[in-house]
C-alpha cells in the first residue's frame, strides 16, 4: 500500500513541480514573456460583475503605460479601469470603475505587446477558443427575469464534468449544474426531478443541492454518512450512470425541457490523500494587516475575507485557516496532458477569526446580553457537498517552466459562532469555484487561487468578497499515508446539532415575548451551529398548531434550509391566536448523521378577535415606490403626483407630492396593516402595473411576477424598468366592496373587506376608489432598502380601536401594557408604537376659560391610562453609507433616508367642562398622521427624503437620530359644541432618537423617542380653541427589520 501510494504521488509532484519556475528566469533574453495565469480563467462562466481581473506573467512587467495596451470589452463598448502591479511586476490587478453588467461576456485582451524585463514582450493571452481571455458574468440576484436569466430558454448551460468538457466525469465526482434561469424554489413539490441513476434505472443516493441556478448532485455510495467523500465512496469505473433532470419549473415560469446525460466514470484509484493546510498570513499571530503574507497574484492578504457592503462597510480581514484533505487520483493514469482530479470530502471545515460587528464599519452594535460590541466568533465554512478540483497543466504556454493550473469547486455553508451575526450571515453559496496556480518550493505544494463569494447579509444586501486563497501541503510519501489516518480524524463528528437562536425565540430572550411582534407571513427560523440533513426534516420536525400536527410530509408544512438556518411556514401561514409548538426530534440530523437534541419550542401569535370585535379595511401601511394615498390633480408632466384626497373643507390641503423613481433592478413592494385574501390579488387582473404617458394613458402592460405574503406582496416586472420611462400600478378598490365569492374584482383583507385608498376621508368606512400609483424608472442604486414594520402595536388587528372594556385594562384581547414613569408615579410612559396626549391648559369656548383634559371628565380623578394613542405603522428606509460631518469633513456616522408615508392611530377623547356644569366629549376618531417630504433636494437626496444617521452616541449605544416632518389629520372630529375645526393637514415636527439593537435571530430593532415637546392646538372656529401637547418623551416608535429568511405564500 505505502508502495501504491507512492506511485500516485511522485507523479503528482512531478507535474506541479515542473512548474517550480515560477519564480525562475529563462536564459535566453530573447524568449518572449507570456501570461501564465488569469482570473478569470479564459472561458470561465458565472463570475461576479464585482469582479477585479488578474493577470499573472513569466516575467516581470516593465512597461510604465500598461494599461493604455489593454482592453477589456463587452464586444461593443471599452471598459475603463485601473491597473495595479503586484509582486514585482509579475502580476497585474485590474480594476473596472463600475460593475460589469450580469449575464455578458467580456474579452481581455492586449492592444499591442506587453513590455517585460530583459526585453521580452508579452502578446495577448489565449487558452481556448479565439484570442484573449473571454469569461461570462452569473445573471443578477434582483429576482427580474430580464436581469437574471441567461437565456430566455430555461436550460442546462454547463455541467461540471462531463463527456464533452475539459474536466471529465470520475468515480469520485460531484456533479454541478448551472442552469440558465432560477430554479424554482418549490421544485420538489412542484413534480421536479433532479438524480442520477445507473443501467439499471435505480436511484443512486446523492445529496442534491439547488439554490438560484445552481444544481449540484453529491452520489454517496459509503455504508453510512459521516464516510461520505471517502475512499469507498465511489461510482462504479467503466459503468453507465444518467444524470437526469426532470420536469423542473423556473421561478420565472416555464418548466425545463427534460434534460439528461449519460456518462461513464473513469477509475481514479488507487488514491492517496494530502493534508493541505490553509495558512496564517500572520494576522493570527498579531501581525498587522501591513505585515501579512500577501498573495502573488493580487496581492491581498492570503487567506484573508473581507467583506463589502453598505450596511457593515469593508468588514475584515478574517483570517481563514483550517486543514484540507484532497484525495488525488492515481497519477501514472493519467497522461501528461490531461488533467489530475482530486476531491476534498464532504463535512470539511475552515474556520475564519472573529471580527468586530459595525454598522458600516463606523459604528459598533452592541450585544445586548453583555453591553460590549458585537462579535462575530469563529466564522466556519462547511462543505455540504465533496469538492472536486483538478490539477492540471498550463493552458496558457507550453513552457514547462510555467506553474500549473488548479481548479476548484465547492458547495459550502457560512455560520458564525454568536448568535446574532450566525443568523445574520448563515447561508449555503453553491458553485463556489477557485482558480489557482500550483508549485512546489522546497518539497512544499504550494496552491495560490482566487475565488470569490457573494453572500446575502440580513436578507437585504448581497456583499461580496474576494478570498486569496494560500494552500499548502507536504509532498512527501509519509506525509501523504499519514494524511487518510489524520482526515478520519479530524472530520470524526460525534456531536449533534446545537439550537443557537430561534425566532419568534423564547420569552426571556432580547426583548422579552418577541411572539407578539410574529404576523401571518413570518416564518419561524430556527438557527443552528452546523448544516442540517435535509432529508431527516421530514421525520425530525412537526409543528403542532393547537393539538393539530403540521409536518412536511403530509404537505401541510412548508421547510427549507440555507446554511445552519431551517425555515418553517406552515402552508397558509400562521395564525393569530393559536398555540404553537415547534416539536423537535432526534430523527433531525447533521450531515454526518448525528441527532439534535430533542426539544419543544412554544409561542402564539397574538389574538385578533376575529368576527367578536369590529372589523376595517385593511390599508397600505407602505407603498414602494410612491404614497398610500389616493390623489387629485396629478400632472406628470411637471412630475406631481398632486395631493392626498382628503376630507378637509375646501381640500385636499396637503403637500404636493412627488412623482417618485424606482431604481430600474428593484420590485414594487406593498405591505398591509392586515392579512390579505391572497386570492383577490391577481397580476393584472386587481393588481395592474402599466407604462403610461405623460397623460397617465396606458401604453402598454407591463407583465411580471407577482410574490405575495400575508401581509406584503412584491411585483418584479420580466425586464427592468425603463429609465425615465414612467409607469403607473393600481391597487383595485370599490367603496363597500365585500370579497364574498372569490370572483370580484377588487383587493381585500382576509376578513372580506375591500382595500381602503381613502383613508384621510373616513378610515372607517369600506373600501374606496383604485390607488393608482405613478413612478419613473430611474439608475440602479449601491445602497440598501430596509423595510420596517412597527411592532408590537397595542392595535393587533389595526381597527383603530383599543378591543377592552377600559383603555387601562389588562384582562382583555388588546391589555394595557406601559411602564410606570419612573420621575412621576402618577404618570405611564407610553409602550412601544404609542403617543401620549395631554391637555397643554384650559380650552377657550366663547371667549371663556374651560377645563379641558385628554382621556376623561375634568370633574374626577385623573385617568393616566387614557392619554394614550396607538399607532399602526410601516416605514421604508435606504441605507446610504457613511456620514460625513459638515464641519470637520470626517465621517462620524452612517446616512439613512426615510420614504415618507402615513400612519393610521386609535381614537382618543377630549373632555371639556363647560360653564362649570356640562361635560362634552370630543372623540377625534381615528387619527392619521403623514410624513412629509423636504422641500429643500439635493443631487444626493433628489425625491427630498427624509434625512437620518446612526451614530455612537456618548454611552456607546447605536443610536438612530432623525427629525420628521408631519402633518395630522382627524377627518372625523366633530367638535359638540360644533363648528368646523382645522385638523386637518396640521403641521408639527418631531425631533426623534434612540437606540438601535439587534435580536439574536439576526433582526434590527429602532427605537425612537421624541426629543422636543409638540403643542398641538385644535381650533374651532369661531367658537374657540383646545391647547394640547405630546410631551418631550411622549411618542415611542419601535420599528424592526424583515426576517432574515422567508418563505412566500407564493412565488
Amino acid at each position: 500500500m505505502k508502495h501504491n501510494n507512492t506511485l500516485a504521488l511522485i507523479p503528482a509532484m512531478f507535474l506541479a513541480a515542473c512548474g517550480g519556475g515560477d519564480d525562475q528566469t529563462i536564459d535566453e533574453p530573447t524568449t518572449p514573456g507570456e501570461v501564465v495565469y488569469s482570473y478569470p480563467a479564459d472561458g470561465q462562466s458565472n463570475v461576479s460583475p464585482k469582479a477585479d481581473m488578474v493577470l499573472r506573467f513569466s516575467h516581470a512587467l516593465s512597461d510604465n503605460d500598461v494599461a493604455s495596451k489593454i482592453r477589456i470589452t463587452d464586444g461593443s463598448t471599452d471598459l475603463s479601469f485601473t491597473a495595479e502591479s503586484v509582486d514585482g511586476g509579475r502580476s497585474l490587478t485590474l480594476s473596472p470603475q463600475g460593475e460589469l453588467s450580469p449575464g455578458a461576456d467580456y474579452t481581455i485582451e492586449f492592444t499591442e505587446v506587453l513590455q517585460a524585463e530583459g526585453g521580452r514582450t508579452i502578446p495577448t493571452p489565449n487558452a481556448f477558443g479565439p484570442e484573449g481571455v473571454q469569461f461570462s458574468t452569473r445573471g443578477a440576484f434582483s429576482g427580474i427575469a430580464g436581469l437574471d436569466n441567461l437565456s430566455p430558454e430555461f436550460t442546462v448551460a454547463e455541467m461540471i464534468p462531463s463527456g464533452g468538457n475539459v474536466f471529465q466525469p470520475m468515480n469520485f465526482s460531484t456533479f454541478r449544474l448551472q442552469m440558465t434561469q432560477t430554479v424554482h424554489p418549490d421544485w420538489k413539490a412542484l413534480g421536479g426531478v433532479i438524480e442520477i441513476t445507473d443501467s439499471n434505472a435505480n436511484v443512486v443516493p446523492a445529496t442534491v443541492l439547488v439554490k438560484g441556478r445552481d444544481i449540484t448532485i453529491d452520489p454517496c455510495l459509503a455504508d453510512s454518512k459521516e464516510r461520505c467523500g471517502r475512499e469507498e465512496d465511489i461510482l462504479t469505473s467503466g459503468k453507465t450512470y444518467t444524470v437526469s433532470v426532470r420536469n423542473l419549473p423556473s421561478l420565472h415560469g416555464g418548466t425545463l425541457d427534460d434534460f439528461s446525460e449519460t456518462i461513464t466514470p473513469r477509475d481514479t484509484g488507487p488514491t492517496v490523500v494530502l493534508s493541505q493546510q490553509v495558512v496564517d498570513s500572520g494576522l493570527n499571530a498579531g501581525e498587522s494587516a501591513e505585515n501579512t503574507r500577501k498573495s502573488r497574484l493580487n496581492g491581498q492578504i492570503i487567506n484573508g475575507i473581507t467583506l463589502n457592503s453598505v450596511l457593515q462597510g469593508n468588514a475584515g480581514p478574517s483570517q481563514q485557516t483550517g486543514d484540507l484533505f484532497a484525495e488525488l487520483a492515481y497519477a501514472p493514469a493519467f497522461t501528461a496532458d490531461e488533467p489530475l482530479p482530486l476531491r476534498v470530502p464532504k463535512g470539511s471545515v475552515l474556520t475564519s477569526s472573529s471580527l468586530d460587528v459595525r454598522v458600516n464599519g463606523e459604528v459598533p452594535v452592541i450585544d445586548p446580553a453583555t453591553g460590549n460590541i458585537q462579535k462575530t466568533g469563529d466564522i466556519k465554512v462547511t462543505m455540504l457537498s465533496d469538492a472536486t478540483g483538478y490539477l492540471m497543466p498550463n493552458p496558457y504556454t507550453d513552457n514547462m517552466n510555467a506553474p500549473r493550473h488548479v481548479k476548484l469547486f465547492m458547495d459550502v455553508a457560512m455560520n458564525t459562532e454568536e448568535a446574532q451575526p450566525n443568523a445574520s450571515l448563515s447561508q449555503d453559496l453553491l458553485g463556489v469555484e477557485l482558480t489557482g496556480i500550483a508549485i512546489v518550493e522546497d518539497g512544499v505544494l504550494t496552491i495560490d487561487a482566487i475565488g470569490m463569494v457573494e453572500p446575502n447579509l440580513l436578507g437585504q444586501e448581497f456583499t461580496d468578497a474576494t478570498i486569496a486563497f494560500r494552500i499548502e501541503a507536504a509532498t512527501d510519501s509519509e506525509s501523504a499515508l499519514d494524511a487518510a489516518e489524520q482526515r478520519d480524524e479530524e472530520l470524526a463528528d460525534n456531536t449533534g446539532p446545537q439550537l443557537v437562536s430561534w425566532m419568534p425565540g423564547p420569552d426571556d430572550a432580547f426583548p422579552g415575548d418577541r411572539d407578539q411582534m410574529q404576523r401571518p407571513g413570518d416564518p419561524i427560523v430556527l438557527n443552528f451551529d452546523e448544516p442540517l440533513d435535509a432529508d431527516t426534516i421530514a421525520d425530525g420536525i412537526v409543528l403542532d398548531a393547537a393539538g393539530t400536527p403540521l409536518t412536511v410530509g403530509d404537505n401541510t408544512l412548508d421547510a427549507k434550509l440555507d446554511g445552519t438556518a431551517l425555515v418553517l411556514n406552515p402552508v397558509g401561514g400562521l395564525e393569530h391566536g393559536v398555540d404553537y409548538t415547534v416539536q423537535i426530534g432526534n430523527a433531525l440530523t447533521d450531515l454526518a448523521g448525528n441527532g439534535v437534541t430533542p426539544q419543544n419550542l412554544s409561542f402564539a401569535l397574538p389574538d385578533i378577535g376575529g368576527g367578536s370585535v369590529p372589523q376595517r379595511s385593511p390599508l397600505a401601511l407602505t407603498t414602494y415606490p410612491g404614497y398610500p394615498c389616493v390623489t387629485t390633480g396629478v400632472n406628470l408632466s411637471q412630475d406631481s403626483h398632486g395631493q392626498c384626497v382628503d376630507n378637509a373643507p375646501n381640500g385636499p390641503r396637503g403637500d404636493e407630492l412627488p412623482v417618485t423613481t424606482m431604481p430600474t433592478d428593484r420590485p414594487i413592494v406593498v405591505v398591509f396593516s392586515q392579512s390579505m385574501d391572497l386570492d383577490s390579488i391577481r397580476s393584472g387582473e386587481t393588481f395592474v402595473v402599466e407604462r403610461v404617458d405623460e397623460s397617465g394613458a396606458a401604453i402598454e402592460a407591463v407583465s411580471g411576477r407577482l410574490e405575495k405574503n400575508n401581509q406584503r406582496i412584491r411585483f418584479y416586472p420580466d425586464e427592468p424598468w425603463e429609465i425615465d420611462s414612467l409607469y403607473r400600478y393600481r391597487m383595485k378598490s370599490t367603496s363597500g366592496g365585500q370579497c364574498q365569492t372569490g370572483t370580484e374584482d377588487f383587493i381585500c383583507g382576509a376578513n372580506g373587506l375591500a382595500l381602503q385608498t381613502d383613508l384621510l376621508v373616513n378610515p372607517e368606512d369600506v373600501g374606496g376608489p383604485n390607488m393608482d400609483i405613478y413612478f419613473r424608472g430611474g439608475e440602479a442604486l449601491d445602497t440598501v432598502f430596509t423595510p420596517l414594520r412597527n411592532l408590537p402595536i397595542r392595535d393587533t388587528n389595526s381597527n383603530y380601536v383599543v378591543d377592552c372594556d377600559a383603555l387601562g385594562s389588562q384582562d382583555c384581547l388588546e391589555p394595557f401594557d406601559h411602564e410606570v414613569d419612573p420621575n412621576d408615579a402618577s404618570e405611564f410612559l407610553p409602550s412601544a408604537n404609542a403617543a401620549k396626549l395631554k391637555s397643554a391648559g384650559n380650552a377657550t369656548i366663547l371667549l371663556m376659560s374651560t377645563p379641558a383634559r385628554v382621556g376623561c371628565p375634568t370633574n374626577g380623578d385623573e385617568c393616566p391610562e387614557n392619554k394614550f394613542i396607538y399607532q399602526t405603522y410601516g416605514l421604508n428606509t435606504e441605507v446610504i453609507g457613511p456620514y460625513i460631518d459638515p464641519d470637520s469633513g470626517e465621517q462620524t456616522g452612517v446616512r439613512v433616508l426615510l420614504y415618507p408615508t402615513m400612519l393610521a392611530t386609535t381614537s382618543t377623547s377630549v373632555y371639556l367642562r363647560i360653564i362649570g356644569l356640562i361635560t362634552l366629549e370630543e372623540p377625534t376618531g381615528p387619527q392619521i398622521l403623514r410624513m412629509r417630504y423636504n422641500t429643500e433636494t439635493s443631487e444626493d437626496n433628489p425625491q427630498g427624503l427624509v434625512e437620518g444617521v446612526i451614530v455612537e452616541n456618548d454611552d456607546g449605544q447605536t443610536e438612530f437620530r432623525t427629525e420628521a416632518r408631519l402633518q395630522l389629520d382627524a377627518p372625523l372630529l366633530e367638535p359638540p359644541i360644533g363648528g368646523p375645526h382645522d385638523l386637518y393637514s396640521k403641521p408639527f415636527t418631531l425631533e426623534l432618537k434612540g437606540d438601535i439593537n439587534f435580536f439574536d435571530d439576526g433582526r434590527m430593532q429602532i427605537e425612537q423617542r421624541n426629543t422636543n415637546r409638540v403643542p398641538l392646538t385644535v381650533n374651532i372656529e369661531s367658537l374657540g380653541n383646545i391647547p394640547l401637547e405630546i410631551p418631550a418623551g411622549g411618542v415611542y416608535l419601535n420599528f424592526l427589520s424583515n426576517p432574515i429568511k422567508e418563505i412566500p405564500a407564493e412565488y
